[in-house]
């Protein structure tokens, strides 16, 4: 069997397999979303210990397998972000991005933009003594998008086309905000939606501090449900923390 290649990438989920087995969701650079199986790995001490905990940054050494799953024949970790791990608000949006980012993210197709996106998104958490303003949660949210190439409109009116004024509201299945004139949707300030627009256009690392506008703090997760035909299981647990 032939050793295979060495791919950095991030890992997104994981499913028990079998007795000793663990399919493992990653993301990578080159191909996107893809899936591995790691044979034994909840029983080798030497091949996985510790590199495949949901956020970590790994080196996996990997081949294709049959259909769409890959084989992983080992892993080291590049970065386990260990000061994550001690906070329970960090540990929920850690695990939101992860999942944010892979339900955008391409199977077997690259995707550059939407990694490096989640990884410094998870560096950045590391860094933090504490969760940040909701605004970095908006910021990530609206970068995923647009990097996905799903854009929302969030300063001119989806319908006329004109600057936004209040009162203005969010439809997401038009993609973005509109005149409350102009049509249905989720009523929503201009304030909060040119806060999200900067926020998008800021590196997350400046976002940490930075306070949001008051207002609906779900619109863009509205959105992403749209366009993936989905919710995310960790935004739950956002929820109830308050992030």
């Amino acid at each position: 069997m032939a050793r295979g290649t060495e791919l950095t990438c991030i890992v997104v989920g994981h499913v028990d397999y079998g007795e000793a087995d663990r399919i493992v969701h990653l993301a990578t650079p080159e191909h996107g979303r893809i899936a591995a199986l790691a044979k034994g790995a909840r029983k080798s001490r030497k091949r996985f210990t510790g590199a495949l905990d949901l956020g970590n940054r790994i080196q996996a050494l990997v081949h294709r397998g049959r259909g769409e799953l890959w084989l992983m024949n080992g892993a080291t970790l590049e970065h386990g972000r260990p000061h994550i791990r001690n906070d329970l608000d960090r540990i929920a949006l850690a695990a939101y991005a992860c999942e944010l980012v892979s339900s955008l993210m391409p199977a077997e197709h690259e995707a550059v933009k939407l990694y490096t996106l989640l990884d410094v998104a998870l560096l950045t958490l590391d860094a933090m003594t504490g969760p940040p303003e909701l605004l970095w949660r908006l910021g990530l949210e609206a970068k995923a998008l647009t990097f996905a190439g799903f854009t929302p409109r969030l300063l001119l009116c989806d319908v006329c086309g004109l600057e936004l004024s209040d009162p203005a509201v969010f439809a997401p299945d038009a993609g973005g905000a509109r005149h409350g004139h102009c049509g249905g949707g989720q009523e929503v300030s201009v304030e909060l939606l040119g806060a999200i627009e900067q926020a998008r256009r800021t590196p997350l690392a400046d976002l940490v501090d930075v306070t949001c506008p008051p207002g609906d703090r779900n619109i863009l997760v509205e959105l992403l449900r749209w366009h993936t035909g989905r919710e995310l299981k960790s935004k739950g647990l956002v929820s109830d923390l308050g992030l």
